[in-house]
């Protein structure tokens, strides 16, 4: 059993996964675009730890949140805490129901394009997403 005061923080070295649920935050290469990390027209980003998940875990994760919001998992890009914090952003545990590793991405700049430029960052930081298993075709 972890603890819950590991659950509650964020370290810089956790992973943390977007999940990419339309076509056109992806590039046609794969990679991931700035768009994808944009927290507009919320305060905070939404993202899970892969905080003690298997790989399967965090794809049914994802596709739960496909299934709620009646999109299509197109993929996940995964990055570190460490390149938010960076950028003076916090990393929020804030666990839903189904998704105990669910974190917000928090302390946005208010302004577009401090936040395009963050989001740049994150982007450039992914590289290519993860392709959604259920995707493969």
């Amino acid at each position: 059993m972890i603890e819950e005061e590991t659950v509650n923080s964020v370290s810089s070295d956790e992973l943390l996964a977007r999940f990419i649920l339309y076509k056109s935050h992806l590039r046609q290469d794969g990679t991931v675009k700035p768009d994808a990390f944009i927290p507009h027209p919320w305060p905070d980003l939404s993202v899970t730890r892969h905080l003690q998940l298997l790989e399967a875990d965090l794809w049914m994760i994802g596709w739960t949140i496909a299934r709620q919001t009646a999109k299509i998992l197109h993929g996940r890009a995964d990055f570190r805490a460490a390149i938010v914090q960076q950028h003076k952003l916090e990393v929020v545990a804030a666990p839903v129901p189904n998704n105990p590793n669910h974190a917000n991405i928090a302390n946005w700049p208010h302004d577009k394009p401090a936040q395009k430029a963050i989001a740049q960052e994150l982007a450039a930081s992914v590289g290519h997403a993860l392709k959604s298993p259920s995707d493969m075709g």
